[in-house]
């Protein structure tokens, strides 16, 4: 049985990194482009040399870009596990905690109906006692008057 509030809790939190990452993503691709419009606007190289330099380097950032989404699947799938070991562990808690009240109550329910036997008793001793007090007033009363 899971708990909606819970999984709301760890959503966001999912929402948060995942919001992240894509910033990072796309801020890594603004930065690429921004350098590569920077080279070939002050290069002083030729034609051929700058071709191979600009092959280079997007091999290069190519292999970022492949270690980055390597990376990001990683994060997601630790996310997934974290979820996934915490609503195991929350679940597991509940369990936990449904036993230990049910063992209390286990526990208290013969106190409980003891209480009630002594609160009945308590009761009891109180009727007879206004029942004596309202004879003996009677009497008290028959008395007087026959003086």
């Amino acid at each position: 049985m899971s708990n909606p509030s819970l999984i709301r809790r760890v959503n966001p939190i999912k929402d948060v990194l995942m919001m992240n990452v894509k910033r990072l993503s796309t801020g890594i691709l603004v930065g690429l482009a921004a350098g590569a419009v920077t080279t070939l606007l002050s290069t002083p190289q030729s034609g051929r040399e700058l071709r191979g330099t600009i092959k280079e380097t997007k091999d290069h950032w190519s292999d970022h870009v492949l270690e980055i989404q390597m990376n990001i699947q990683q994060i997601k799938e630790s996310i997934q596990q974290v979820s996934k070991e915490g609503k195991e562990s929350i679940q597991s808690a509940l369990m936990e905690l449904k036993e230990s009240v049910q063992q209390w109550k286990k526990e208290a329910d013969p106190h409980i109906n003891n209480l009630h036997e002594e609160l009945e008793a308590i009761q009891s001793a109180m009727e007879e006692l206004e029942r004596t007090i309202n004879q003996n007033q009677s009497t008290s009363s028959t008395t007087s008057s026959n003086e």
